[in-house]
């Protein structure tokens, strides 16, 4: 989309739609658009809509049940052909074990002539004229096939079928899905986009567009806005040069986060402001993404009419397409469960040296506490091949540090078919020559093996760091949490990896104050901390979320208690990192070099492989990118200071 067509966007969302009666905007917001800003008229719609993906236990966690196909226009696909199924199940054996890649087997194993080079890719399959005679794809993928695939919906991406033709057995691997995002989301027109144009110049249609986007919440929000980034600034939308106030922003993207209280609150009070210049006839489109966004859905458009787009983290990388629907003068939501696809546009990353690479979205483990699931929907495993040249690509850009993300990254492959293991991966990607450190998150100890420990502890690159949150000490909260573990599973974890590496750095979450914890109870997690003395523990008090079963439950803990047990519990944390990181002085320790401390221009900071955050003097210039020895001289509750060495 050219920066002319763009600039029309602008054009078609300067004031605010005047229709009262539509599926989308209702009399009571209309009445109620002068005090959008403020937080008084929550009430009128203080429901949360049913969420798009299910969050009962017992219901259907697979995403090819759960995503609706209809709108899916063509498949990217790899080949490898075999001369019998015995041969076939041989091949998909070794690609169960996890030790091979497709594109390794296809390069060695294919009797395809036309693939095998290619490490097996066939390339995009479009579904429509799949039964035409002469078929480019006729020479790869015989007519029984084709028709099989155009029609199939048994297969995601990562997934790998097994289908017989007359010219042998095909093992086939969906690699990305094309789908028709306009199919997928919904949209209301706004009837009197032509008295908007009045608002910017439109004989000036070439002005440089800019944009601001706030990010709220995890490294996983972090990473969708530097994809959101990336598909903006492919349009030559540019971020706002930071002497600009943002109310000078032409775009405004707020990248949402739902996991505590008073989330939705934020983000209509941050919207406010541009809501205002929205009704004041600037050109200003208002972007709102993330996970208050598929939470609340079209009831964002309903209370604030001025918002032009809302989408779920699920369409993160497919900005730029939506923001044609918003360009045909329409308020659009895009919130539908979606196959995750491959991003389209390079993000734009915020640092030169460590950078997030995601490897599964979603999470299936429906805690009675938490509202990911409803927000980032059901597990969806990224392809180990798309995985890995996402990493070999940014080790050729300079990169020296990945950090790989999912909502429960030990859950990986296990969405797959055939399935495979996050400890295989993590194996593959310390392997890549010139990547010199690896990390992950969140841990789940349900799910956390002994083979990732083992990974971490023979990788080289792999750094020794771990978060796995506990939540609670007690295993009656456990249970009623439906964490699916017990306090002795996790601390028999701890001491797994304490005896495997000894100076590994470990991190957690804990909640206080879940419904029905008793002070007993809270004690349990007080001498659970006592026993393992973490580096740092994020803490929380409950605070209850939409579409949560603990949120509707009676036993509902006084704020009173849950704060004085907050209190308590940092007080612990600070101690414990306050000893962990004293531990430090005068040990020398390698540190990747990250940036300048913006409050000392004199020193530098980095990262130990642990964790452990250290400032020394240096010149940035010379050092960003290399992981230098360190003398450890000082230590604070969160950070060390050191001399280079």
């Amino acid at each position: 989309m050219t920066l002319h067509l763009f600039a029309r966007i602008l054009l078609l969302c300067a004031a605010v739609s005047k229709i009262t009666t539509d599926a989308f905007i209702s009399p009571a917001s209309i009445l109620s658009r002068s005090k959008l800003h403020l937080s008084s008229d929550f009430t009128l719609y203080s429901k949360t809509p049913t969420p798009s993906y299910p969050t009962q236990r017992g219901t259907s966690t697979d995403s090819r049940q759960i995503v609706s196909q209809t709108s899916t226009s063509a498949y990217r696909l790899r080949h490898i052909l075999l001369a019998s199924e015995s041969a076939a199940e041989e091949v998909m054996t070794l690609l169960k074990n996890g030790k091979l890649l497709f594109t390794e087997v296809a390069r060695t194993f294919s009797a395809c002539e036309i693939t095998r080079s290619k490490d097996g890719e066939v390339g995009w399959f479009d579904f429509s004229g799949h039964d035409v005679s002469d078929h480019p794809l006729d020479p790869i993928l015989p007519l029984s096939i084709r028709s099989e695939l155009a029609v199939s919906t048994s297969m995601k991406p990562g997934d790998i079928e097994m289908f017989t033709s007359d010219r042998g057995v095909h093992l086939i691997q969906l690699v990305d899905v094309m789908v028709d995002v306009s199919a997928k989301t919904k949209t209301r027109q706004r009837s009197d986009a032509n008295t908007w144009s009045t608002a910017v110049d439109p004989s000036n249609p070439k002005k440089q567009l800019y944009y601001t986007l706030e990010t709220m919440g995890c490294q996983m929000n972090i990473a969708d806005s530097e994809r959101m980034s990336g598909q903006l600034q492919n349009l030559n939308i540019l971020p706002l040069p930071p002497t600009s106030p943002s109310s000078s922003a032409d775009v405004v993207v707020l990248n949402t986060c739902s996991i505590r209280d008073h989330a939705e609150q934020k983000v209509y009070s941050y919207i406010g402001p541009h809501a205002k210049r929205k009704r004041s006839g600037e050109s200003v489109s208002i972007i709102v993404a993330g996970c208050v966004a598929e939470q609340e859905g079209e009831q964002l458009l309903r209370r604030c009419p001025e918002v032009d787009l809302v989408l779920g983290p699920q369409y993160a990388n497919r900005l730029g397409d939506l923001l044609e629907d918003v360009n045909n003068g329409n308020q659009v939501v895009a919130t539908e469960p979606e196959f995750i696809i491959e991003d389209i546009t390079k993000p734009k990353r915020d640092n030169k040296v460590c950078a997030w690479v995601n490897i599964i979205y979603g999470c299936n483990e429906r805690c009675a506490f938490c509202i990911v699931p409803s927000t980032r929907g059901v597990e969806q495993s990224r392809t180990a091949e798309s995985i890995l040249e996402e990493c070999k690509g940014l080790v050729q850009e300079g990169y020296k540090e990945v950090t790989l993300l999912g909502q429960n990254i030990d859950a990986y492959g296990r969405d797959l078919s055939p399935k495979r293991k996050f400890s295989d991966l993590l194996s593959m990607i310390g392997s890549i020559p010139g990547l010199e450190r690896v990390r992950f998150v969140t841990s789940h100890p349900r799910y956390m093996s002994d083979g990732v420990v083992d990974a971490v502890a023979d990788c080289k690159s792999v750094c020794n760091s771990f978060h796995i949150p506990f939540q609670s000490g007690s295993d009656k909260v456990l249970r009623e949490m439906g964490r699916g573990h017990t306090r002795r599973k996790y601390l028999n974890i701890i001491e797994k990896i304490r005896r495997k590496i000894p100076e590994a750095g470990i991190t957690a979450d804990v909640i206080v104050g879940f419904p029905g914890e008793t002070e007993g109870e809270f004690e349990d997690t007080l001498k659970l901390m006592e026993e393992v003395k973490f580096d740092n523990v994020n803490t929380a008090a409950y605070s209850p979320r939409p579409n949560t079963p603990a949120a509707d439950w009676t036993n509902q803990v006084d704020d009173d208690v849950k704060n004085e047990r907050l209190q308590r519990i940092n007080k612990l944390n600070l101690q414990h990192a306050k000893e962990r990181r004293a531990r430090m002085v005068g040990r020398f320790e390698k540190v990747l070099v990250e940036s300048r401390n913006v409050k000392n221009p004199k020193q530098v900071f980095g990262r130990t492989g642990g964790g452990y955050v250290v400032y020394f003097e240096g010149e940035i210039g010379e050092l960003e990118g290399k992981i230098v020895d360190v003398k450890i001289t000082a230590s604070s509750t969160y950070s060390l200071t050191g001399e280079l060495c």
